[in-house]
């Protein structure tokens, strides 16, 4: 026979001094936007247990208990689940399961360990349940948490911190000796990011926090001067400028006779912002190497790579079309470089060929028309333009008007594709490759020189080895920033110091 939990014996109730309140309450959110706290417990042995009556309230749950109060058993659509005085063992529907500490009862009340309350409420309910500890939020059916991005942009005195969410939700910022703190004032939220490293002296660290609060922790650097803040709508974003504090000489650095500083070709012909697209990203793996290695994985640590060199040694605005690991349309690519105003677009990939023993490095800029069955092979592998998918626009007119948007500049971008190449022969030993021209989707519509470079063969065993070395890296993003700096250096002298206009003026 069974009897209502409330109605058990006093000789079975256990001594409430038996326990002590635990720090911080618990949050529980339930599916439909429900939301509770709970105060837990701690048990002897430091175990935090939950009351099982305030985690199931409202539910929907049966509970009884047997004749001698020693078991309980929940009951919902047909699914049971029984616990036992003391015992960590735990039935549902007749397989035994474990928890973490046992479950026991206090003044007529079970208790049960917050970490195993999902393996409870999860079968009972047939839902999904979690214990998110960092947080301490208990999660039951399907609760929509919002999803928080972090991206970093490093363009000359300024670096930008991009916080972006699925949806609108409260950020607050604070500022104290060396470090900024953004927190995120949700019970819950997903951040995909965890430290990223920055060079220039303006900012050190972007690191994830974590804990109760989610978000993230700025550690500012000897350059930094000041912080400006604003959020954004569609989509929902947070942005933190960070400025660098202006370069005073000291007087013993001045000349006694003043003239202007050396500047870098770049500078003196005008050159501002570049956009670097690293390859593929997410679901979109690209080439895969014989030990293992993603192209998208290649491809995002050497654009990294040389946005430090072009910031530091050129003294360059530098984006990227994606800092993590996301998918990004071919055509998103484009239009991000345009929406920047950027003066050059560089798509970075790495090669791939039915024959291993194929190396080296390659690079385009935009046809119809693919160079030879190899170009016309990576431009597929890569993205190319097929007769009749749908442009940027919704018209063949728009398809026509981007085409002629990059065909103004195909002059340029094949000058530019022959420079990168010559620097980077000097690395990866493939002059024979060459400058090739194909129909590739992530170029068109660029409104300003674009090239894509595949920059060796991960298919190649030992090009693979070469790909993953941080040296090498290195070595790559060295030689493709001495062929942009090379690009602007020769193309002032062609043009008689006549500075063509930037894109989008």
């Amino acid at each position: 026979m069974r009897f209502r939990l409330s109605a058990l014996p006093p000789a079975l109730v256990l001594v409430a001094s038996s326990f002590v309140a635990a720090n911080e309450p618990v949050v529980v959110l339930l599916e439909g936007g429900q939301r509770r706290e709970i105060e837990p417990v701690s048990a002897r042995g430091g175990a935090e247990l939950l009351y099982l009556d305030q985690v199931i309230a409202g539910l929907g749950v049966g509970v009884t208990s047997d004749s001698r109060g020693a078991a309980v058993t929940l009951t919902y659509q047909g699914r049971e689940v029984s616990l036992y005085h003391g015992k960590s063992l735990v039935s549902v529907d007749g397989d035994l399961r474990l928890l973490s500490a046992p479950a026991l009862l206090e003044a007529g009340r079970w208790l049960v360990p917050v970490d195993g309350v999902p393996r409870l409420l999860g079968p009972l309910l047939g839902r999904s349940a979690e214990w998110r500890a960092a947080a301490r939020v208990l999660l039951v059916g399907n609760v929509k948490v919002p999803q928080v991005t972090v991206s970093t942009f490093v363009s000359g005195d300024v670096v930008r911190v991009v916080l972006q969410a699925t949806e609108k939700v409260p950020f607050r910022v604070t500022q104290q000796e060396g470090r900024v703190n953004v927190a995120v004032l949700r019970d819950l939220v997903d951040i995909s990011f965890t430290e990223e490293r920055l060079t220039g002296g303006i900012v050190d660290w972007v690191q994830f926090t974590g804990g109760r609060e989610n978000g993230v922790a700025v550690t500012l650097g000897r350059r930094f001067q000041q912080m400006k803040a604003f959020e954004q709508d569609g989509p929902a974003r947070l942005v933190l400028d960070f400025h660098a504090a202006p370069t005073v000489p000291r007087p013993a650095d001045v000349a006694p006779t003043p003239a202007p500083p050396p500047r870098s070709p770049a500078a003196e012909s005008g050159i501002r912002t570049v956009v670097l697209d690293p390859g593929h990203g997410g679901a979109e793996v690209g080439a895969l190497g014989p030990g293992g290695t993603l192209e998208k994985d290649v491809t995002l640590s050497i654009a990294r790579k040389l946005r430090a060199a072009l910031t530091n040694s050129l003294g360059l605005q530098v984006f990227l079309t994606r800092d993590r690991d996301q998918e990004v349309g071919l055509d998103e690519r484009t239009a991000i470089a345009n929406n920047y105003k950027a003066d050059l677009f560089v798509s970075i990939h790495a090669n791939a060929s039915r024959s291993q023993t194929t190396r080296g490095s390659e690079v385009y800029f935009l046809s119809y028309q693919a160079t030879d069955d190899e170009s016309r092979r990576v431009a597929a592998a890569e993205g190319e333009i097929v007769p009749g998918s749908p442009a940027p626009a919704s018209s063949d007119l728009a398809l026509i008007l981007w085409d002629m948007a990059q065909a103004e500049h195909l002059e340029e971008s094949s000058f530019l594709a022959s420079r990168i190449q010559e620097e980077l022969a000097e690395v990866t030993g493939s002059q024979g490759r060459g400058i090739k021209q194909a129909p590739f989707r992530v170029l068109v519509g660029a409104s300003m020189p674009a090239i894509l470079i595949e920059v060796a063969f991960i298919s190649n065993e030992e090009e693979e080895k070469l790909l993953v070395s941080d040296s090498y890296q290195a070595r790559i993003a060295s030689a493709l920033m001495r062929g942009i700096a090379r690009y602007e250096k020769e193309r002032l002298q062609r043009t008689g110091g006549v500075v063509p206009a930037r894109a989008g003026s």
